[in-house]
């Protein structure tokens, strides 16, 4: 499918969850969402959209107003180098547009001053609320970003060698990334040996690794806009400990028993309470910090989440991870995780070749 087509049924999508809220148009300010509905990517706070029921508008600097206009063509184009939210309360005045709306989370305190002073609506993030279920084509890009990381992993896990650095590793991950279409990563790559696996949120430095270690990965790329996130441990070297070969199959069988929960109609903290419950049974449910999963997709985080306080409830093409995890402080940690999908036929794995 053409992206102009993808493009009108997003925007289609937009006016109709509008009629819900009694309004006729949308300001879009958020570069993400605006990536979302228009498939081109500007950068943060240069470029404001209009979407009213039969048009779309973009205010944005001069640098744009080429490459976007030959890219969406049938959008109106304004180049403002500097006051674009201006510049749209100004068209939405001249075009004579009634109930405007914006998304009132994602706004700063002057702008969404500006915006309510004008007239314009309160909204929740309706356009976000779209990002949750996943198309055809953000599934196709989000399967490749997977694929990239997966063979990332299978690439560097047998180069990795005794007094390597954390961020030697780390550098070899992305470099092989980039070379099979990534775009960057979404988050910093976290390589993590020994006794540094203990923090889930490490921040890869210059530990060497040891003869005996252990080792986590947690890393993933961006693929013409979408992301991936897997999370993978071993043990480097001959003599595992019996207790890092116990950690890894608690996490592994709940890694497994999480994703083979994640059916569509499942509350998304069944899906947490299922992978948890497993290390829980096993005695270590103090050290498993933090929720199951995330939502992914253009962010690396984003909803619905698997976590004991989520309200969602898993549908077909929402994305997601899981992504349990054992944190012994002073010794290792073990996180395995996947990037799945939820699919009619049941859960799908696409951190694999």
């Amino acid at each position: 499918m053409a992206f102009e087509q993808i493009r009108h049924n997003r925007l289609q999508a937009v006016r109709r969850l509008l009629r819900n809220y009694h309004v006729s148009s949308l300001i879009v300010t958020h570069h993400i969402d605006q990536f979302y509905v228009s498939g081109f990517s500007f950068y943060p706070q240069e470029s404001v959209f209009v979407i009213s029921p039969k048009s779309m508008a973009c205010f944005t600097r001069a640098l744009y107003q080429e490459p976007f206009g030959r890219f969406a063509p049938e959008v109106e184009v304004f180049p403002c180098d500097e006051g674009q939210l201006e510049a749209a309360l100004a068209y939405v005045r001249q075009r004579k547009l009634s109930s405007v709306g914006f998304d009132a989370a994602k706004e700063g305190y002057l702008s969404g001053k500006k915006m309510r002073e004008a007239g314009c609506v309160e909204l929740p993030s309706l356009i976000s609320s779209l990002r949750e279920t996943k198309d055809a084509d953000e599934l196709k890009k989000i399967r490749e970003a997977c694929r990239i990381a997966y063979n990332a992993y299978e690439y560097v896990k047998p180069r990795v060698k005794t007094g390597m650095m954390e961020c030697e590793v780390a550098a070899m991950l992305e470099g092989f990334m980039q070379t099979r279409g990534s775009m960057g990563t979404p988050f910093p790559t976290i390589v993590a040996f020994g006794e540094n696996g203990a923090n889930p949120h490490y921040k890869t430095g210059t530990r060497v690794l040891k003869k005996e270690d252990a080792i986590l990965l947690d890393f993933g790329c961006i693929y013409k806009g979408y992301t991936s996130d897997i999370s993978r441990c071993w043990w480097h070297g001959r003599r595992e400990p019996g207790e890092y070969t116990k950690i890894w199959k608690i996490v592994d069988n709940a890694r497994r028993t999480g994703v083979k929960t994640a059916r569509i109609g499942t509350p998304t903290k069944q899906v947490d309470a299922a992978a948890r419950g497993v290390i829980e049974k096993a005695g270590y449910g103090v050290y498993f910090t933090h929720r199951t999963g995330h939502g992914i997709g253009i962010e690396n985080h984003e909803e619905p989440c698997n976590s004991p306080q989520s309200k969602a409830v898993l549908v077909a093409g929402n994305v997601f991870s899981v992504e349990p995890g054992i944190y012994l402080p002073g010794k290792f940690g073990v996180r395995l995780e996947d990037t799945v999908v939820a699919t009619k036929t049941g859960p799908k794995i696409y951190t694999k070749k």
